[in-house]
């Protein structure tokens, strides 16, 4: 009996336990509050690349961009948590409308909007462009936004849009409206489709914020397949709170947050991170910069190339001198700064074009060595001067195209501060793998790190570049950054050709 009841007591005891356990404890109002008890503003997000996109790494999607991160931003500072499903432009501003959501990002200031949503101080501006195919901007001499509207008017002009977008002009936007152009207006959810459409053949042009299609072009590498038109125009860009769920002190609130996001300095760091990689990789990404850091490639396999001869080095050997100056340096920076992937491995076009450079060197050289003595033979040595030079003057290309390359790669890694990692990752990418060549070298030379004036062009210049970029942070003006690349080659290969000429030696350190 004395078991039993003990058994009967134990049980009871379980029992009351989970009982108690499924009783909630009262709040303790001195606790801090939970993440659960955060307040949330519901927002959204369509696919808006650079402002709001999914980037994925290693597989995963991550939502990223300017509009997002500067929300995420300013929801930490006032202290709420914003949510963001995918939701299409249109729908979201129909759900403001409707209280089922609170919070948009990107929004022109319009009066029909204010009829239901709060406008925030303006955080940054949007220029709006008509994307045309490659070539067509001849066909519309117009100079004004009358002028413009007029044309579509009378060519029937095919208008591309975003749906629910209103645009930087009220006049643009009342043509759109107007039911009598309904069959001139295609509306689609994103740029992306507009492009496709544009390439397709089913719009003449599409309207778009410039840097938006720019970077949607850049994505789908259909960037020149593409013009700008030269007429612009531009407005601020605000973020919208529902009146129907959020009182005037939620507004008050996040202006508070923008200016203190300002004033920090933060959304100028988050433009140079999430804006600046997109335009400045739109520059280089073009059949002319392709053609320079081409050059310059074959240039430092040469030199490889030319060593390996010399030493009777063999095909491996050959292939080693010269891969390290194509595409060496610009491992050491890929590890250096975290990069995933390699850039040899997500583009192996350099690495083929080093492989080509030495096997179409050794056919010459195969060719030449059979040659017999004579004038032909007097003649290639004569001209070998001619070669010696031409070789130099393509390696000045190279040692400019990579010095911009190295700073492009630390704004993609976004590695901060860009003003002293960019000349270091300058130096690496144009210089870097020429040291590790001579240091690799049988006859056990040393690496040469007092001679000409190399390694200190590419850190001024990528040094100059960084500067700019920092200062472009809250202009993002493409054409500026155009002209800051093709400043910052021209700098670079001048000055080296202006060393080579004069024989200048690197600064001495005493």
């Amino acid at each position: 009996m004395g078991r039993r009841l003990i058994a009967i007591i134990l049980a009871w005891l379980l029992l009351a336990s989970g009982a108690a356990a499924q009783i909630p404890a009262p709040p303790n109002p001195d606790s801090p509050a939970r993440a659960s008890d955060t307040a949330h503003l519901r927002g959204g997000w369509y696919p808006w690349d650079p402002y709001q996109y999914r980037d994925y790494r290693r597989g995963v999607p991550i939502l990223t961009g300017f509009d997002v991160e500067i929300e995420r931003a300013l929801a930490r500072i006032m202290g709420v948590e914003i949510l963001l499903p995918e939701i299409a432009w249109e729908n979201h501003l129909a759900a403001l409308s409707a209280g089922t959501a609170d919070i948009a990002a990107g929004a022109t200031a319009t009066e029909a909007r204010s009829r239901y949503a709060y406008f925030s101080k303006p955080y940054r501006s949007e220029t709006n462009v008509l994307i045309l195919p490659r070539g067509a901007s001849g066909r519309y001499p117009f100079h004004t936004i009358e002028q413009m509207l007029d044309t579509f008017r009378k060519q029937k002009f095919r208008l591309g849009i975003v749906a629910g977008f209103v645009y930087a002009d009220d006049r643009v936007n009342a043509f759109i409206a107007d039911e009598a152009h309904r069959d001139q207006i295609v509306a689609v959810s994103n740029d992306a489709q507009n492009l496709r459409n544009l390439l397709a053949g089913v719009i003449d042009g599409f309207l778009a914020d410039r840097i938006a299609a720019a970077t949607t072009a850049w994505r789908r590498q259909e960037g020149e397949r593409i013009e700008e038109h030269p007429l612009r125009f531009s407005t601020d860009i605000h973020f919208m709170l529902s009146r129907a769920t959020q009182p005037p002190q939620m507004l008050a609130r996040l202006n508070d947050a923008i200016d203190e996001l300002r004033h920090s300095g933060e959304l100028r760091r988050i433009a140079d991170l999430y804006a600046l990689p997109v335009l400045i990789n739109q520059t280089i990404d073009t059949r002319w910069f392709r053609i320079l850091a081409f050059i310059g490639i074959v240039a430092f396999a040469l030199s490889g190339v030319v060593l390996a001869y010399e030493g009777q080095y063999t095909l491996f050997g050959a292939l080693v001198l010269a891969t390290l100056p194509g595409v060496g340096g610009g491992v050491v920076r890929d590890l250096v700064l975290q990069r995933d992937l390699l850039g040899i491995v997500r583009n192996p076009e350099a690495l083929m074009t080093v492989f080509g450079t030495v096997l179409a060197g050794m056919l010459v050289i195969k060719i030449v060595s059979r040659v017999q003595a004579g004038l032909l033979t007097k003649q290639l040595q004569a001209r070998a001067q001619l070669g010696t030079r031409l070789i130099e003057a393509f390696d000045a290309i190279g040692l400019a195209a990579f010095t911009v390359v190295g700073v492009v790669v630390v704004l993609d890694t976004k590695a901060q501060p860009l003003w002293l990692w960019g000349p270091i990752a300058a130096v690496l990418t144009a210089s870097f793998g020429g040291l590790m060549r001579d240091l690799f070298r049988h006859d056990r030379v040393t690496a040469n790190l007092g001679g000409e004036l190399y390694p200190e062009i590419a850190a001024v210049w990528g040094l100059a570049l960084a500067l700019f970029l920092e200062w472009e942070g809250e202009r993002l003006e493409p054409d500026e950054i155009r002209l800051g690349v093709i400043v910052t080659i021209s700098g670079a290969f001048l000055t080296r050709m202006l060393a080579i000429a004069r024989g200048m030696k690197g600064w001495r350190y005493v």
